[in-house]
């Protein structure tokens, strides 16, 4: 892979507390070997005068292809408008999975997403579409239900297939929730991610009905039940957590696992509760963020979330110690700590995968290193990315853009036809 420079950089976010001015960042083989004034390299150079270089987004929980749906289920709780998905699901093909997903795709580069995690059906048609537009996708088999043979046999072909042919991203095991699947398929779902090295990933304590459900049948809180199955582990991904104990939370920190919030989604369904986030942080749980699907959030801009997960917590908590670093953190750093990939970070012997953003934006001003972070949380959208680069590719930009617009458009006029 060749050298990209990319020169002149107006400001370079590079952790927290360090914003620097009038940097170049030099790209190699995919990854970052030096950020500093005056650097030469690079086979390809960017001029980089009036943009921000911020670490990419990583939607750490979606079901892309419900981009297919967005706009159809707007009202109802949870389980009213799972009933909802579930009657137009068996409508979905392949083929309307696979464009669904593309659409999906092109949104989230272009609003600076540089990788995803997926939980969803045809799962080779959502990774056929990503490897086309160049974004790592963390995909793999739904489990829900009970066990058989023939549910394992089907997950470890997709497991081996993604594992084989997956250059940017990789592979999960994905279960759906503890109240619509057996002890069982949780069991066998964490052998699974063992066997084949992947990532493991369910949603969790969402409602208060779940977590009541889950006490009645096991005698056990969720998060107890997976952690007495062997589910919780240092590649396990819990999502939600509206209504989790204190206690559960020694258990989710102990383990390693990782929570995914995913703030819009849950307030947009009305599951109530309360996630901990000043508690899971204080105690070191690595707390990333999603955007959910395309159909309960119904945006798949990270920004709108990052600025979500700050105002939901002091609304909670009645205090403001979660702030805009922070939840720029769980955006990026978080969020490749959970894939197991270094980055989230701009600096040397980080993954290439940075969001550049339009420093003219009127989002952005008045524009200085130090509230630079601030307006990327609370002001910024994802219409303000210029360009996204994943591995050090390019993967869109002023001369993308017209294409990836053209993949949602064209989607939509498909999708729209089926479901209305």
């Amino acid at each position: 892979m060749g050298g990209l420079l990319l020169r002149n950089c107006s400001l370079v976010v590079k952790r927290r507390g360090i914003v620097e001015e009038e940097v170049d960042v030099l790209i190699e083989d995919g990854r970052i070997v030096a950020v500093d004034k005056g650097l030469g390299g690079g086979s390809d150079e960017l001029d980089c005068r009036g943009l921000i270089v911020m670490p990419g987004l990583v939607n750490a929980h979606t079901h892309a292809a419900m981009w297919a749906f967005r706009g159809l289920f707007d009202r109802g709780e949870l389980h009213e408008w799972l009933s909802a998905v579930w009657r137009v699901e068996p409508k979905l093909t392949w083929r309307l999975v696979y464009e669904a997903s593309r659409a999906a795709v092109a949104e989230m580069l272009m609003n600076g997403v540089t990788a995803f995690v997926d939980m969803y059906f045809h799962v080779d048609a959502t990774l056929k579409a990503a490897e086309e537009l160049g974004v790592r996708a963390y995909t793999g088999p739904t489990l829900v239900g009970g066990l058989d043979e023939g549910k394992i046999r089907r997950a470890e072909e997709e497991l081996a297939s993604i594992t084989r042919r997956a250059t940017l991203g990789g592979a999960v095991v994905n279960v759906h929730a503890p109240y619509t699947s057996s002890v069982e398929v949780y069991r066998e779902a964490a052998r699974l991610a063992e066997r084949y090295g992947v990532l493991l990933s369910t949603h969790v304590s969402e409602t208060r009905d779940e977590v009541y459900e889950v006490k009645r049948r096991y005698g056990v809180f969720p998060v107890e039940l997976l952690s007495r199955i062997g589910f919780l582990g240092p590649r396990s991904s819990l999502v939600h957590l509206g209504w989790v104990t204190s206690w559960e939370l020694e258990e989710i920190r102990r383990s390693g696992a990782t929570v995914v919030h995913c703030p819009s989604s849950n307030m947009k369904l009305a599951t109530g509760g309360f996630l901990p986030l000043r508690e899971m942080l204080d105690s070191g749980i690595n707390v990333a963020l999603g955007t959910d699907g395309p159909v309960s959030n119904n945006t798949l801009d990270m920004f709108r979330e990052m600025r979500m997960a700050v105002l939901l917590a002091r609304n909670n908590y009645w205090r403001t110690d979660v702030d805009a670093w922070g939840a720029l953190e769980m955006a990026t750093v978080n969020g490749y700590r959970m894939i197991g990939l270094k980055g989230g970070v701009v600096e040397p012997g980080a993954a290439a995968d940075l969001a550049l953003l339009n420093a003219s934006s009127p989002r952005l001003a008045p524009l200085t290193a130090r509230r630079a972070v601030s307006h990327i949380v609370y002001s910024a959208c994802g219409c303000d990315v210029a360009y996204t680069v994943v591995g050090g590719s390019v993967v869109y930009g002023p001369e993308k853009r017209g294409a990836l617009v053209d993949t949602i458009r064209e989607a939509g006029a498909v999708l729209s036809e089926v479901f209305g």
